[in-house]
């Protein structure tokens, strides 16, 4: 079924392709990662569907866990006392902070090209466009290699680089994941806007001391590479020009 909200969405066209790129008002964790559900859910049961790219921010900030992520990694009690929203994501991954964040989804029909590429194959294609969108904000956004943890039990997204993730100056600037079903892919990511991610450490059940550790040494944020956070219109716009330049060559 079509998805309603998505009679909000504008068409554009990438390299000669229809997209729907949707941009969303702040709204609150649960809404957020129900939306993405239903945008994978009509990218497989419905033939007409087409890729759709999506922006949206996070009002109150929630923590969010991956698909497979044990819930018990993150002090619920904490949470429930902050009043800081904990959802799960459809995606993999590791634990979020979202707050001064602009985050992505794109969703793509089994039909797609970037469906019928492995996981890494579609990775490295939507990281190249979401660099070339950074890199209109003056972000020297560049794709990773992987970079792992030193603490294989970290809870948090941040604290490694998977390959095709993208960097700044070797620190993990936008965080990734997929879903994959009947052949369509969902894929959410975060990109870091402020340092408030970095909060998750006091919201982890354990090891808070080696998260914050992690956190700041290999990841980073829009305000620390060019002093500023830009407004979301002007974000969603050289986001919208990447992925336009991206897919036309």
């Amino acid at each position: 079924m079509f998805p309603s909200f998505l009679s909000y969405a504008e068409e554009r066209f990438f390299g000669g392709e229809r997209w729907f790129v949707l941009v969303d008002n702040p709204m609150d964790g649960q809404t957020n990662m129900d939306r993405d559900r239903e945008l994978l859910n009509w990218a497989y049961s419905d033939g007409d569907a087409i890729p759709v790219l999506r922006f949206f921010l996070w009002n109150p900030p929630a923590v969010s866990v991956g698909f497979g992520q044990p819930l018990e990694q993150i002090d619920a009690e904490k949470c429930a006392l902050k009043k800081i929203p904990v959802v799960r994501r459809p995606t993999g991954g590791r634990a979020i902070y979202h707050h001064s964040e602009f985050t992505y989804s794109v969703t793509l029909p089994p039909s797609h090209r970037l469906s019928q590429m492995n996981v890494l194959g579609t990775y490295n294609e939507l990281s190249r466009a979401l660099a070339m969108g950074l890199r209109n904000l003056n972000i020297p956004a560049k794709l990773s290699r992987g970079a792992p943890s030193s603490y294989s039990k970290n809870a948090s997204c941040f604290s490694s680089t998977s390959r095709y993730e993208l960097v700044v100056n070797g620190k993990k600037l936008v965080g990734s994941a997929q879903r994959r079903r009947h052949r369509a892919v969902l894929q959410q990511g975060s990109i870091m806007a402020g340092p408030h991610y970095k909060l998750l450490a006091e919201l982890v059940a354990q090891n808070g001391d080696a998260v914050r550790e992690e956190l700041d040494n290999h990841s980073t944020f829009i305000q620390e590479v060019i002093g500023k956070i830009p407004e979301y219109d002007e974000f969603v716009e050289a986001m919208v020009a990447g992925f336009e330049r991206a897919f036309s060559t």
